[in-house]
C-alpha cells in the first residue's frame, strides 16, 4: 500500500514526532503533558507505549523494520506524542499545529528563568534554529584572507529539571497550564487573550531574530493590558505601574520612560519598518515587563477574571495616586520579579 493510501484511511492515529532543544530529566519523571501533547523521552516511551495509545510497542516496531524504526527511535532523545481520530492526511497537519502550539506554551516557562543568550528553544527537530554562517574576509591591500565558519544562534537545550520544576511552580507556568486546561474560572475571551499572549511570548523566547522577538513581546503585553481605542503610549505605563509601581525599582530603573521608549520603537518597526534603533536591552526590558505582568495576572485570577478587571484596577490605583493616599487596592501578594542578567545577555551575537 502506498503512503498516500495509508494516510487516506480513517481511524484513530498515534503521532510521534522527534523534538530538539529539550531535555526531560528524572525530576519530572521524564515526561510532561501540556494539554493534548505529551513530551516524553525515548527510553520511557518504550516502557509506557500502551498508556500513550500505541497499538504496538516501540520494540516491536524496531524488530519489524530495524533500519527505519531503529534509526528513528535511537537517533532522538525526546518525542511529542498524541492520538487523534479521523482521516490520517487531515490529522497530520492538526498534529503538527498542536505540537508547535504547545511548544510555544512550554517555551514560555523559560521567561525569567533561563537566559536568551544560551537556550535555543524547543522545536520539531527539522526546525532547529541553530545554523552555520560562512563568509570570507580578505584584506584588499595584501590579500590576507580568513574563511569564517561558525555556528550562530543559541546553543543550549532547555532542561526540565528540579530547578525548572520549582520555578514553574513558584512563578506563573503552573497557573498558565491550568488556564489552558480550563481549570480556572475565567471568561472565554480572557482565556483566549491570555493564551494568545502566552503563544507570542513563547515564540519570542525561541526566536533568534531580535526585531521579531521584540515585536512578539510587545504584542503579548498589549494583548494582556490594552483594549481597542486605548492610547497605548499613555495607557501602557499606567497599566504596568498598577502592578509593579510600588517597587523601588520603578523609579530607580526609570520604568515609565523605558516603557514609552520601547513602545515608540515598536511603532517605528510596525509602521515604518525601522529597526535601526532596536537593541538587545529593549528586548530584555520587554522580558522584564512581560514576566511581571504574566506572574501578577496569573497568580491573581480570582481578582483579574477579565481584562476589564485589570483596567478598573489600574484606574483605581491611578486615582489613589492623584489623591495622594497609600494604596489599598493593590493586594500585598503582588510581586516584582527581577530577571538576573549579565554582560553576555547584552551581547548581540546570539540574535540576528
Amino acid at each position: 500500500m502506498t503512503i498516500e493510501k495509508i494516510k487516506s484511511q480513517k481511524g484513530l492515529w498515534v503521532f510521534i514526532a522527534p523534538i530538539s532543544g529539550l531535555i526531560l530529566t528524572d525530576d519530572i519523571k521524564n515526561e510532561i503533558r501540556i494539554d493534548k501533547i505529551t513530551f516524553i523521552t525515548a527510553k520511557k516511551l518504550s516502557r509506557v507505549w500502551k498508556r500513550l495509545g500505541l497499538p504496538v510497542s516501540t520494540a516491536a516496531l524496531i524488530k519489524k523494520s530495524p533500519y527505519v524504526y531503529g534509526n528513528f527511535f535511537s537517533s532522538n532523545d525526546v518525542f511529542a506524542v498524541s492520538t487523534l481520530g479521523g482521516i490520517g492526511l487531515d490529522r497530520e497537519q492538526d498534529f503538527l499545529k498542536l505540537v508547535r502550539y504547545e511548544i510555544n506554551i512550554l517555551s514560555l516557562s523559560h521567561l525569567g528563568y533561563g537566559r536568551r543568550s544560551g537556550n535555543y528553544g524547543i522545536s520539531l527537530s527539522e526546525e532547529n534554529p541553530r545554523a552555520s554562517r560562512n563568509f570570507l574576509m580578505m584584506n584588499f591591500k595584501n590579500t590576507d584572507a580568513v574563511l569564517n565558519d561558525n555556528l550562530v544562534g543559541k546553543y543550549l537545550p532547555i532542561s526540565l529539571d528540579k530547578r525548572w520544576k520549582m520555578n514553574a511552580k513558584k512563578r506563573f507556568f503552573d497557573e498558565l497550564i491550568k488556564v489552558l486546561r480550563y481549570d480556572k474560572n475565567i471568561s472565554d475571551g480572557w482565556r483566549k487573550d491570555i493564551l494568545n499572549a502566552a503563544l507570542l511570548a513563547g515564540q519570542s523566547q525561541s526566536s533568534v531574530s531580535l526585531p521579531q522577538a521584540f515585536l512578539w513581546n510587545m504584542i503579548a503585553i498589549e494583548t494582556l493590558l490594552t483594549r481597542q481605542g486605548d492610547s497605548y503610549s499613555k495607557i501602557l505605563p499606567k497599566r504596568v505601574e498598577a502592578f509593579i509601581g510600588w517597587s523601588s525599582d520603578w523609579s530607580i530603573v526609570g520604568y515609565e520612560k523605558k516603557i514609552r521608549d520601547i513602545y515608540d520603537k515598536r511603532c517605528a518597526f510596525v509602521h515604518a519598518g525601522r529597526t535601526d534603533d532596536l537593541v538587545i536591552d529593549n528586548l530584555l526590558f520587554s522580558d522584564q515587563i512581560l514576566v511581571n505582568v504574566l506572574f501578577n495576572i496569573l497568580t491573581h485570577l480570582s481578582m483579574f477574571k477579565d481584562k476589564e478587571s485589570i483596567i478598573k484596577f489600574s484606574e483605581k490605583v491611578e486615582a489613589e495616586h492623584l489623591l495622594g493616599i497609600k494604596s489599598k487596592i493593590r493586594p500585598k501578594t503582588l510581586h516584582h520579579i527581577k530577571i538576573g542578567l549579565n554582560s553576555k545577555d547584552y551581547e548581540s551575537n546570539y540574535m540576528y
